[in-house]
């Protein structure tokens, strides 16, 4: 669990939502560097008016882990994270008992027991094995302790917001963690046997988790069910345009020239025939942060080099792109009609550079 800042005030995203806040949400997330799409920003509010989940697939990189974490900062939201992964079990998402301490309790018991008159003895014992199912014997997992804190936001009749819960790369999760989750999502509830509350978690869909679960739809294909309690967006690549709005955001310092410079680099990197595993917004972040952070204005034959560990994932492709420095290196000092059109309306020192160019 990530808590939020106690010394800041929470927002309700789906209290924003009811008062006709959308764009003031849009806004908030955009403050934190997290610029959304409007397409998938739209699904999302639905899911937030529905009560429903939200699932998000798409390619590595395309900013669906990062929406809910710049969510939840924007919000100053708590936040519990379940990472996919092989191997996963319920009772570390939902919850388990505490045996060990379970085994002290009783034992404490039986001692107490034995100085009691027999007749009185079965029925303290009795007692005592149904009080070894109480809350403080029970061990919640993230969701778990997702649900459970957002059941103390429904009773607490204050201004605090439900948390985040993110199901993160829920490809990985494998079937019978899909169909432990199937009734939390739905219900809102978490069924515990033997516990003596029954159940924790909140049925009004109010004040539930907002809940995101992420794909990359590389492991396991999710079951319908599974599927059926979301609201669905897919996260596809954004065009150049959004990306220079999402690489300026992210990195505020970066020049024109350095933006430029990234987007044009990656972009031709992405049309060269070969590549299997082209760059994402994720690289195109990192290698404008690199830019900055280095002062880099332009590039030659060996900077060039230096900065393909960014974007490049195998040995092939770097060998492919080896052969290709002079035309990417050409294509970082072309004028690109996208880039610098978009950045010319925005800076009039570039766009008279770009006149000026054109016009010789």
């Amino acid at each position: 669990m990530i808590p939020h800042d106690p010394n800041r005030t929470q927002i309700d995203p789906r209290g924003l939502l009811r008062t006709g806040g959308e764009r003031d949400l849009y806004r908030l997330l955009c403050g934190t560097g997290y610029v959304p799409g409007e397409e998938v920003f739209g699904d999302f509010c639905e899911s937030l008016k529905s009560g429903r989940p939200w699932l998000i697939s798409g390619t590595r990189g395309s900013g669906k882990t990062a929406f809910p974490e710049a969510l939840a900062s924007a919000c100053n939201l708590t936040m519990c994270v379940v990472a996919g992964r092989d191997g996963l079990k319920q009772e570390e998402i939902l919850y388990d008992w505490d045996r060990e301490e379970q085994e002290v309790w009783m034992r404490e018991n039986l001692a107490i027991a034995k100085g009691l008159p027999e007749n009185e003895q079965l029925t303290f014992l009795e007692k005592a094995r149904n009080a070894k199912w109480q809350r403080q014997f029970l061990i919640l997992g993230e969701v778990g302790l997702a649900y459970d804190l957002a059941a103390k936001v429904d009773r607490s009749n204050t201004t605090m917001a439900p948390p985040v819960l993110l199901l993160d790369e829920s490809d990985k999760f494998g079937a019978s963690i899909e169909d432990s989750l199937l009734m939390p999502l739905e219900r809102g509830l978490i069924y515990i046997p033997r516990y003596e509350g029954g159940c924790i978690g909140v049925a009004d869909w109010e004040f539930r988790p907002i809940v995101v679960t992420t794909s990359n739809d590389l492991r396991h294909k999710l079951s319908g069910p599974f599927i059926s309690r979301h609201i669905y967006s897919r996260f596809a690549n954004p065009t150049l345009e959004k990306e220079m709005e999402i690489v300026r955001a992210r990195n505020p310092k970066a020049s024109s020239s350095q933006l430029a410079l990234a987007i044009k680099l990656l972009d031709a990197v992405r049309g060269i025939a070969g590549m299997e595993d082209h760059p994402s917004i994720r690289e195109s972040i990192d290698v404008a942060g690199a830019f900055v952070r280095d002062s880099v204005e332009a590039l030659d034959h060996r900077s060039l080099s230096r900065f393909f560990c960014y974007f490049v994932k195998t040995g092939d492709a770097r060998e492919l792109l080896g052969l290709q420095l002079d035309y990417l290196l050409a294509m970082t000092r072309a004028f690109h009609p996208t880039v610098d059109c978009w950045l010319g309306a925005r800076d009039p020192e570039w766009a008279t550079k770009w006149n000026t160019a054109i016009a010789l």
